[in-house]
């Protein structure tokens, strides 16, 4: 894993870092950890990086159909979304 410093953190967020450390009994390490990602997951979910992650783990599933086979789904959806009146009263 990488390391890095960090300097001039303010005094905020170090009493933060040292209360959820003091409080789940884990080191200043583990909770400014805990924290951060706590404090980044959204941001990490919407990252153009993740976007691309994500598309291309699904392209090899874009456009393997040929005409044929969309037409036959589409018929295949046609015939179950068909009402059968007798079964309705």
């Amino acid at each position: 894993m990488r390391q890095m410093t960090l300097r001039d953190i303010p005094e905020e967020i170090e009493m933060v870092v040292r209360n959820e450390a003091s409080k789940k009994g884990v080191s200043l390490n583990k909770a400014f950890l805990a924290l951060l990602r706590k404090g980044t997951q959204q941001a990490i979910v919407q990252s153009p990086a993740v976007s691309r992650q994500r598309k291309s783990r699904f392209s090899r599933f874009c456009g393997i159909w040929s005409d044929e086979d969309a037409v036959e789904f589409d018929k295949a959806l046609l015939e179950q979304r068909k009402i059968d009146n007798e079964a309705w009263q």
